[in-house]
């Protein structure tokens, strides 16, 4: 079955997306793409990949604090541990202490949580 359409995408909305974009890319090897700016230098969009996965940027200075963080993003790693580090490493926090072994939890300095989850190992 195919769509004339194309799939969902997440859309961040970020306080700062060059600080964003840099922290997806070092943690999790996003893919940068062009970036549409508005004429002040606000990021417009800025479309990421990872793993294969597309999902966009976009700046509002204006964001309040209070915005409802939305779903946890999940991001497939053989090394969460590894992900983890380089996340804690540039800013990032654990929320979740007693995550599974094969999930990690954190929250990134945008304050949007995410699930760093290891692949399941055939039986």
């Amino acid at each position: 079955m195919t769509s004339e359409h194309p799939p969902a995408a997440p859309y961040l909305m970020v306080t700062d997306a060059s600080d964003a974009i840099a922290f997806y890319a070092h943690v999790f090897g996003a893919v940068p793409h062009p970036r549409e700016c508005l004429a002040d230098g606000r990021v417009l969009t800025a479309d990421l990949v990872v793993a294969g996965h597309r999902f966009t940027v976009s700046e509002w200075a204006d964001l309040p604090a209070t915005t409802p963080r939305l779903p946890v993003l999940t991001v497939e790693s053989t090394d969460p541990d590894a992900v983890l580090r380089r996340a804690v490493a540039v800013g990032a926090q654990v929320s979740a202490a007693n995550a599974t072994p094969r999930e990690v939890l954190l929250r990134d300095p945008d304050g949007r949580s995410w699930a760093i989850t290891r692949p399941e190992r055939p039986a």
